[in-house]
């Protein structure tokens, strides 16, 4: 790190920690303001305030997103209770996120995630790319628990929907510019709301991130990895032709790329930092390229609402990482694949006397193919070889839901509701060794152009054949139903007391990222019955608001991956029965107008009641399930001459935890303290905003997950990002926001 960052980043915290002590002090004179912001979300299906919904929710608006420097799906982690989110291993691009010790750190396309990931209504089905620049949002809604009823298959863990701005009525933009000097990072964002007529209005943004020295560089080769860069644009369209018609169109693109990781093996190479490491493997790289439509639509009956949200998206990966980390590569993966699905859902609500409804159907069609390697160089050569893997999977998934809340009196209401869900999936796969040269036996190379990996003649080595004859299903079709009840009564008008039982299910799938056919196993649906209790309750003539939870699920056929001691191969299977508890809680203190404090926290007591594989013992620790999360924040506003100037200071703290199921020493995650802080000023017009701000203010170093192959001779840790420090301009024209 250089020291002129070093000493901004410094100056940074000294002058945020100044102005909070002011603001500390400030705040014990009272003053009469409106109070905390009133929040909106569509938890339910239907937009409601926040306090109203009687559901375990954390909602960002886009202020406190720019606020709290929250530019990608990762930045949420810190905002949220019990939610623990890190890249999967070596790719920057996929974010693997467990919520309530639910997820899941494998990104192979024939599993599935566990906590739901949605854009303006649209299921996102893999998570190889879900690390996406996040811009132009109208807020972020993070939804606890289960949420098998209302938004179906792979909500075991909990839903994160991300909802982008809908074009507006009026002629209006901004362009924002940051740079991050240590890095030479620069991004740009522009987006413009250009009205077309009475009825239709468009919105056109665009979004530019070039970083031009990576986070790492290698001691072998003196190349450098982890440098983010990424170009995107969306274009939507909105027509309005009467007060119950409200009909939007998207198209969007975006190219991610540079953000391959390399861990740093800790048994070999242990420098004293995880940004320099030993990796020899040349030609490391990773690109995505995403192109998403959609068109959500919600036709006012009278008696009833229509919603539509009809979504297609098509998704290109390539990447190759070393996942070994020595100067002649031990283990390396390369992949190509294409990711296409599509959806439609229908959502009918509305009130009939006192109670109200929703239905809705659900389809969804998803396609994958993936070109994915294994390149083994162990033990100085002794073991070596080359494989490729075509693999095929393909989900049709369909679903049928309703939800109905009767209000028995002004305080007390009843909720029920039901999902049932079928869907068939299918796999083909091709396996064989790669030779480098033609020998008896052996195929034509087939490969697409943007296989990264070895090239040369394929020899067979299995398919679909033996995998059916070692018993595993290649066509199975897996159906559910998922309940829910609760009851939430009004002790006043500020205050909510409500309590849910609920059930969820994540789909099954396939053991794929194997070399033997005998492991290429079907893992069968895991389903969680989950009990929520909490309070919902504002204060002080709504300037403190704060909300409590109390969760107990029980997970049955749990879904893991691991790496089998016995034969040093990555396997997903249903390794065990799971129960946790916990308390989550929410505080926002808005003492005047001048200043806001913010917190959150939650616990986890995890454990495996049953074991059904030697990969996993009884006495075992849940991995990426640390026993506590914190946070502590704090917002400045101050009139200043024409303008105001602002800061915000927020620190977090991740307990420990084992990133993976074995609970090896070198897969033990300290506790991990983060302090991020920006400040600036506005103009009074709202048309310019200067700032300076610092993410990992402290510049820990840490890692999140890791690889631990000690037979073989590696354990790689996969590091956190080192400390940024932004300069921010933003210009707003038009119409203010």
């Amino acid at each position: 790190m250089n020291r002129v960052s070093s000493r901004t980043s410094l100056m940074l915290v000294s002058a945020v920690g100044l102005v909070l002590q002011s603001a500390a002090a400030m705040a014990q004179t009272p003053a009469a303001d409106a109070g905390l912001e009133e929040v909106t979300v569509t938890a339910q299906r239907v937009s409601a305030k926040l306090q109203d919904v009687p559901l375990s929710v954390t909602a960002l608006s886009a202020s406190e997103l720019q606020d709290r420097q929250v530019t990608n799906g990762l930045d949420m982690v810190r905002q949220v209770p019990n939610l623990i989110g890190s890249n999967n291993v070596g790719l920057g691009s996929a974010a693997s996120f467990f919520l309530r010790g639910v997820g899941q750190d494998e990104s192979i396309a024939t599993s599935d995630p566990a906590v739901g990931v949605y854009v303006d209504g649209v299921y996102i089905s893999r998570q190889i790319a879900n690390n996406v620049l996040l811009y132009d949002l109208e807020r972020v809604e993070v939804l606890r628990g289960p949420q098998g009823t209302l938004y179906g298959r792979n909500t075991s863990g909990g839903a994160i929907k991300f909802v982008t701005r809908k074009p507006g009525k009026e002629f209006t933009g901004y362009a924002d510019v940051s740079y991050e000097s240590e890095y030479q990072r620069a991004m740009i964002t522009a987006s413009v709301d250009m009205p077309l007529s009475d009825t239709l209005s468009s919105k056109l943004t665009a979004v530019h991130s070039d970083q031009q020295k990576g986070f790492q560089k290698s001691r072998t080769t003196g190349d450098e990895f982890w440098s983010p860069q990424a170009d995107g644009v969306r274009a939507q369209l909105r027509w309005m032709p009467n007060d119950a018609t409200d009909i939007t169109g998207t198209v969007e693109y975006l190219k991610d790329s540079g953000q391959e990781i390399v861990g740093q093996d800790r048994l070999n190479d242990n420098p004293g930092t995880f940004f320099s490491v030993l990796s020899g493997l040349r030609g490391q790289m990773q690109e995505t390229k995403t192109r998403a439509a959609s068109i959500n639509a919600t036709i006012d009956f009278g008696s009833f609402q229509l919603e539509s949200i009809s979504g297609v998206r098509s998704l290109q990966q390539t990447f190759l990482i070393d996942a070994s980390d020595q100067a002649r590569a031990a283990y390396a993966i390369p992949n190509a694949s294409t990711h296409n699905q599509w959806s439609q859902e229908f959502t009918f609500s509305g009130k009939a006397g006192a109670v109200d409804w929703l239905a809705g159907v659900f389809y969804m069609n998803e396609r994958n193919r993936s070109f994915v390697g294994d390149e083994l160089f162990l033990f100085g050569g002794i073991v070596a070889g080359n494989f490729m893997r075509d693999l095929n999977n393909n989900a049709k998934s369909s679903a049928a839901f309703a939800h109905a809340t009767w209000h028995a009196s002004d305080a007390l209401s009843f909720t029920a509701g039901g999902r049932y869900t079928q869907e068939k999936k299918t796999v083909d796969v091709q396996q064989y060794i790669v030779f480098p040269v033609a020998v008896p036996g052996t195929i034509a190379n087939y490969a697409p152009s943007s296989y990264p990996g070895a090239k040369g003649p394929l020899l067979p080595f299995w398919n679909t054949t033996q995998v059916v004859a070692n018993g595993t299903e290649v066509a199975p079709k897996f159906t559910k139903f998922d309940p829910k009840v609760g009851v939430d009564y009004k002790l006043s008008d500020d205050a909510m007391v409500f309590a849910s039982f609920t059930k969820g299910f994540k789909s099954g799938g396939w053991n794929a990222r194997v070399t033997d056919p005998r492991d290429f196993v079907l893992y069968r649906p895991e389903s969680v019955t989950s009990i929520e209790v909490g309070l919902k309750s504002t204060w002080l003539d709504n300037k403190l608001r704060l909300n409590l939870t109390y969760f107990d699920a029980r997970y049955k056929d749990f879904i893991v991956s691991a790496i089998n001691p016995a034969t040093n191969s990555f396997i997903t299977v249903n390794a065990a029965k799971m129960h946790n508890r916990g308390v989550e809680g929410e505080l926002a203190w808005h003492p005047q107008e001048a200043v806001t404090f913010f917190a959150n926290f939650g616990t986890n007591d995890a454990k495996y009641t049953q074991s059904t594989t030697a990969a996993i013992s009884l006495s075992n620790k849940v991995k990426r399930t640390p026993k506590s999360t914190y946070s502590l924040g704090a917002e400045l506003r101050e009139s200043a001459g024409s303008g105001e100037v602002f800061a915000n200071l927020w620190y977090s703290h991740q307990g420990k935890y084992y990133a993976d199921l074995a609970n090896s020493p070198y897969a033990l995650v300290p506790d991990y303290p983060v302090l991020d802080a920006s400040a600036g000023w506005e103009s009074a017009t709202k048309d310019w905003r200067l700032a300076v701000s610092c993410k990992n203010c402290a510049n820990k170093e840490n890692f999140h997950s890791a690889l631990v192959f000690a037979t073989l001779g590696f354990a790689t840790q996969y590091p956190s990002l080192p400390r940024q420090v932004f300069l921010n301009a933003r210009y707003s024209f038009g119409a203010k926001r």
